[in-house]
């Protein structure tokens, strides 16, 4: 995944995003010639790429993921610098992975987080959750 989107000599990070970064629909391009330029980005594919690792394997990218696809529809710069900071994240954590433990309890352990104003456009409710057998999670979610 990071060859295909040419990250594979990146600095790998230990953070899924910059400290700062506030992404929102203002980020979005708000003419022809920036969203232009944006069309040459390969966002869907690449956000895809996460959401197959998110599904898959990786229940520690949800909730970025879920924020990252907001903006499909019109991706602006500072979406596409996330999302390549995601990927560096990616490149630091390839070792990460999901493990089950024999001598663990097989009794569901299930985490549950409502952000009642989660979306700051759209005032929309965040929720996600987590059960976990033998310690490691078997069930993951995130919705808007």
């Amino acid at each position: 995944m990071l060859k295909k989107f040419g990250m594979e000599s990146c600095t790998p990070s230990t953070t899924h995003l910059p400290a700062g970064i506030n992404l929102s629909v203002d980020d979005c391009p708000a003419n022809d010639k920036k969203e232009k330029g944006m069309k040459k980005v390969l966002y869907q594919e690449a956000l895809g790429s996460l959401m197959w690792l998110q599904v898959a394997t990786r229940p520690d990218l949800f909730y970025l993921v879920n924020i990252l696809f907001c903006f499909t529809h019109n991706p602006g710069k500072q979406h596409w610098i996330a999302l390549k900071h995601m990927l560096s994240y990616i490149k630091d954590t390839t070792n990460y992975g999901i493990i089950y433990r024999a001598e663990e309890s097989l009794n569901p352990i299930g985490y549950m987080n409502v952000d009642f104003v989660g979306c700051k456009e759209t005032r929309k409710l965040t929720e996600e959750n987590i059960f976990i057998v033998a310690g490691g999670p078997v069930s993951w979610k995130s919705k808007r």
